[in-house]
């Protein structure tokens, strides 16, 4: 179909307009309208009704999100209220295996409470509203796999924590989550690819590095991975001094090479600025800091496997309040960037709006939102926010990505959040990535 834009954001765009067709990339596995075979008999239609019902995709998975989140927060307090941990784990501690084993229990009983929203996000939204999905036993078997991934990955933390807990008190225990975080930041992509089961490509990329010479930057370390989400936006992975750009196959063969430069650039920009390291530290101190906090709350502690998941309990509540706030920095960063990479140069604007324009539809394809929505629920500015902003801009350094960089992070204190967020619920392939903003 053409590229095209309709409505009032098409008056912003107007000189940078063009016809450039967009063919989607072939997606190796199946996709189909059957169910997944583990929901098609026990989830009743009518549940699911007043979120299929909703206009556009996008506020679809906006519903979605804020009923996955709310439910999670209400049944946190609940359970941490009734010391449904101590209940259950009262005196069962061990060794490390023995709390991993434990953890895993619990942690395996809420990926299953999770699985009507994830089914919902990842399979039947996006059917209702005709944009690409797996087939039903697919998208069963990669959530699966990622679901395994994540609880292993959660439980071996919770054990590590218990066990700095079990040696150096409070301070241990953050420190050990502190080595574990640090760990999840600099594993990112490894972690990625057992999750969504993504995979490394190597296409051609010699026009692209020619076009980042053309423009004045310094070709950084570029990853392309293929993944089966077309709102997968890859990121830029490593700790700091030591950062790779991530490419998805999709926009490697999709976009055109002045688009695909200007966006590498941004992020190349982003490095340079210190606006990554800046996101990835504010994260990192919030998890340290929200973790802190909720072991001193009713009932929670590190001294063993009752006392940490009461932590995550509360820890959840505090990531909910975290939801509230961290996006307005993170749309302040987004919109900075773009007016880095820009520089006043009228050909990178055409190409970054073209760019965005193209992310917009491979996301949930709203170019608008009102004001009260997107302060509220996302850190990612929308199309004509962005484009607005390009008129008069704003080039003051913010931290980048911050929001949905502590809610990947939230994996080392147990946060079912991680993946009920409106951007990647039942999307194992965002669990890790979460979508960037270009």
């Amino acid at each position: 179909m053409p590229w095209e834009t309709r409505g009032p954001l098409a008056e912003l765009i107007g000189e940078c307009r063009t016809d450039r067709r967009w063919e989607p990339v072939r997606i190796s596995r199946r996709m189909g309208d059957s169910a997944p075979a583990v929901l098609s008999n026990g989830l009743p239609m009518k549940v699911l009704s007043p979120l299929l019902a909703a206009p556009t995709y996008a506020k679809a998975r906006l519903a979605l999100g804020i009923s996955g989140v709310g439910t999670f927060v209400v049944l946190s307090i609940i359970a941490a209220a009734a010391r449904l941990p101590h209940r259950i784990f009262e005196e069962k501690d061990g060794g490390l295996f023995t709390d991993a084993s434990l953890l895993a229990v619990w942690l395996a009983a809420v990926a299953l409470l999770t699985l009507p929203f994830e089914a919902l996000g990842g399979y039947f939204l996006p059917k209702r509203h005709g944009r690409r999905h797996l087939e039903g036993g697919d998208w069963a078997v990669s959530w699966l796999r990622g679901a395994l991934v994540v609880t292993l990955t959660m439980s071996l933390s919770g054990a590590l924590v218990i066990l700095g807990g079990t040696y150096a008190g409070r301070i241990g225990a953050i420190g050990m989550l502190g080595l574990v975080v640090v760990s999840l930041a600099g594993l990112q992509g490894w972690i990625a690819r057992l999750v969504g089961g993504l995979r490394v490509v190597r296409p051609e990329l010699g026009a692209l590095e020619d076009e980042l010479r053309t423009m004045g930057f310094i070709v950084p370390e570029i990853v392309v991975f293929d993944s089966e989400d077309e709102g997968f936006t890859g990121g830029i992975v490593g700790l700091p001094t030591a950062e790779k750009i991530v490419l998805p196959l999709r926009w490697v063969a999709t976009l055109e090479t002045k688009s695909l430069a200007v966006l590498v650039a941004r992020r190349s920009t982003l490095v340079d600025r210190g606006m990554r390291a800046m996101g990835l530290g504010g994260a990192m101190a919030w998890t340290l800091v929200a973790f802190g906090l909720a072991t001193y709350l009713p009932g929670a502690g590190v001294a063993g496997v009752a006392e940490l998941l009461t932590t995550s309990l509360w820890f959840t509540v505090l990531s909910f309040m975290g939801l509230l706030f961290l996006p307005t920095p993170s749309r302040a960063a987004a919109i900075a960037a773009d007016a880095f990479v820009v520089e006043n140069d009228e050909d990178r604007k055409c190409a970054l709006i073209a760019a965005l324009q193209s992310l917009d539809r491979f996301a949930d394809d709203e170019p608008e939102r009102t004001e009260q929505v997107e302060r509220i629920f996302h850190p990612v500015p929308s199309l004509g926010s962005r484009r607005r902003a390009l008129e008069n801009p704003i080039t003051e350094v913010a931290p980048w990505h911050l929001a949905r960089t502590a809610i990947f992070l939230s994996i080392a204190a147990l946060n079912p959040l991680s993946r009920l967020v409106h951007c990647n619920a039942g999307r194992p392939d965002l669990w890790i990535f979460l979508p960037a903003d270009g």
